[in-house]
């Protein structure tokens, strides 16, 4: 399992929510996508993108989805293998 994390900031949070969200569009259509969360950070205008995916594989299946979206191509994202998970 793999864990994602995309930070995206900038002058105008509105216009990077809509960009971000438009990017996670096709989420539930790419096999082996798990889970996602948008978050934005109290106090400032940084918004987190959060999501699980079974391997790097179908992360990248829709990470090559994303084209030219601009929130996604200034963001690196950072990418943690799970070691265990609680609920």
């Amino acid at each position: 399992m793999l864990t994602v994390i995309h930070t995206f900031n900038g002058p105008d949070a509105d216009r990077i929510l809509g960009e971000v969200r438009t990017g996670t569009r096709s989420f539930e259509d790419t096999k082996g996508f798990k889970f996602a969360s948008i978050n934005k950070q109290k106090n400032t205008s940084d918004i987190m993108l959060f999501s699980k995916w079974e391997t790097l594989s179908a992360y990248e299946s829709w990470a090559d989805t994303v084209g030219e979206n601009k929130a996604f191509k200034s963001s690196t994202p950072q990418m943690y293998e799970v070691l265990e998970e609680k609920y």
